[in-house]
């Protein structure tokens, strides 16, 4: 199953193209919205979804704080695409960049996928106060403690990686709308089909027995699934 928020029906067959016929895709135009439980009951009453083995989930520009929200409540996905959205109130607080260091440490290690973008715009960080944000630039160099300081064009973006932890950094203006948008356009289904794609098909074939499978007959159960003990306080 994939999972993707602020990513509008245009991008459907794009995203259908990059994880195949098996895949039950469900993308939302909004950034809030439904968390794991609804959005489950969503594709068994919509797609007849049954069973899933694995989850991606992806989002764009504020789409990432539904990532980050779904990750915060205990869900672990198998794949995760963040295109220039990992913004974070300024000063960042720990709990913004924490999520993304333990999915990071996680995809170094080979056992999930993150793969994140960004832009070089920065002007977020010089807006009045009360109403400047942390860059996603910014963010994702504390998360993975690279500098993070080239940039390429949409065509050849500078990319750092280790393990199965990619970056992409994309150069542009300080201030940069058409960049951005380009990020949902052209890079996310762009990189879906580069990476998430063939690492849900390449792990899916490790997963052939019955019990990998999990029934959508209790939603509620099946939620819970997805979701790891949250640690006591």
């Amino acid at each position: 199953m994939v999972l993707a928020f602020l990513v509008g029906g245009d991008l459907d067959p794009r995203l259908r193209a990059a994880f195949g016929p098996q895949a039950c895709v469900v993308a939302d135009g909004v950034a809030k919205g439904p968390m794991m439980g609804e959005l489950l009951e969503f594709a068994h009453r919509q797609a007849g979804v049954r069973k899933v083995s694995r989850v991606a989930l992806i989002g764009y520009s504020a789409g990432c704080q539904r990532v980050r929200a779904l990750y915060l409540s205990g869900v672990r996905a198998s794949a995760y695409l963040l295109a220039d959205g990992t913004h974070a109130s300024w000063p960042p607080e720990e709990w913004q960049i924490g999520w993304l260091r333990g999915i990071a440490s996680e995809a170094r290690a080979g056992r999930a996928l993150l793969v994140a973008t960004h832009t070089m715009q920065a002007y977020t960080e010089r807006l009045p106060k009360g109403r400047a944000f942390c860059s996603t630039a910014r963010v994702l160099r504390i998360a993975t403690g690279w500098p993070l300081d080239r940039a390429g064009p949409l065509d050849a973006p500078a990319v750092t990686t280790e393990g199965a932890l990619y970056v992409y950094s994309y150069a542009s203006a300080d201030i940069d709308a058409p960049a951005h948008a380009a990020q949902l356009v052209r890079v996310v289904p762009e990189l879906s089909a580069r990476h998430l794609g063939p690492w849900l098909a390449q792990h899916g074939q490790h997963k052939r027995a019955p019990r990998s499978l999990l029934p959508l007959g209790l939603l509620g159960i099946l939620a819970a699934l997805f979701v790891a003990s949250p640690p006591r306080t």
